[in-house]
């Protein structure tokens, strides 16, 4: 009797646990660039968004490329947030778009003129 109680306890518990709701961490996230701000006295510029994540490996941001993202070049990196980033533009990058790329997914593109 104890043996059947056990193994109908066991058993209750394992329907119970396949049952419950599962945490699952959202990976398909798209970031989103709100604004662009042209260089500071400094020279920075100010990207602000959302999803920007914690920078890492595959994630950069592309200056001067086409509406589609492409081309462009990679823009060195001052400070990286979820929703704010700074970069030091690259010499010689005129006008076009500006992405932010989060493990390898691209935001929306805005215009950012560079001098």
């Amino acid at each position: 009797m104890k043996r059947t109680v056990l193994v109908l306890t066991g058993l209750i518990a394992i329907l119970l646990a396949a049952c419950a709701p599962t945490s699952l961490v959202a990976t398909n996230v798209v970031p989103r660039l709100i604004s662009a701000s042209p260089p500071n006295a400094d020279g920075e510029v100010l990207l602000q968004g959302r999803y920007f994540g914690g920078g890492g490996e595959g994630s950069y941001v592309l200056v001067g490329a086409d509406m589609n993202g492409e081309g462009g070049v990679e823009a060195t990196v001052a400070t990286w947030g979820t929703t704010r980033i700074t970069f030091d533009p690259p010499a010689q990058v005129g006008p076009g778009y500006v992405f932010v790329v989060v493990g390898g997914t691209p935001s929306n593109g805005l215009p950012l003129d560079l001098p």
